[in-house]
Formats: C-alpha cells, structure tokens, sequence
C-alpha cells in the first residue's frame, strides 16, 4: 500500500476515534475541507512538512501517518495511552516516582504465577 492511502487510513481512524466531522477535523488541522477530502480520499501530494503539522496537530508521531502501523481499536488504544501520559508529565516528580512504583506493582501481578 501506498504513502497516500496509508495517510487516508491514519487520518481517517483517527477522525473515527475522535468522532469529528469533517469541518470539526479540518478546523483542527487548521487545513481546507477541500485538502482535507483529498487526504481522506487517497489523493493529494503532502509535503514533509505538512504531514510533520498533521501530526502534531493530531498529537501523533509522522510515521503514524505515512504507514499502516494500527488497527483502528489498537489507535484507540494508543491515543488513550498517549493521552494518559501526557497527564502523567503535569505530575509533580514525586507523584511520577509514586506512579510508576505502582504501575510496576501492576506489572508484577501479571507476572505472578500464584
């Protein structure tokens, strides 16, 4: 699959994800509707650097864009994920310290065979 349509398909879960309209998406992108059809369609010739302002605008990495890394649930997941981090960094250091201790706690659970 091409660049374009691997484009097409991120763009397209991640409005699916978000449940935004076309406007809403564009607007956001701070792009055309116009521009934005022709991504979601498979067409158009983005440059590098608009798809580095697509990404950061949809708080993702640029290769997120140019390949088919997920499945429209697993991109959910991500972005929740990511979503999750972003919080954790407005933590103060010692609350992150107390987080990750606890997340690794939960780690362990996993691991535990008893």
């Amino acid at each position: 699959m091409g660049i374009q349509e691997n484009m097409s398909k991120s763009i397209r879960s991640l409005k699916e994800v978000q449940h935004k309209s076309l406007v809403e998406l564009s607007e956001e992108l701070e792009i055309s509707r116009s521009t934005l059809q022709k991504y979601l369609d498979g067409h158009g010739n983005p440059s590098l650097k608009m798809v580095e302002h697509l990404a950061e605008k949809l708080h993702v990495d640029p290769i997120f864009l140019l390949t088919e890394m997920f499945e429209p649930s697993q991109q959910e997941v991500v972005l929740l994920l990511m979503d999750t981090i972003k919080e954790l960094a407005k933590l103060p250091q010692s609350k992150r310290v107390l987080f990750a201790k606890r997340f690794l706690e939960i780690i362990h659970l996993w691991d535990d065979d008893s």
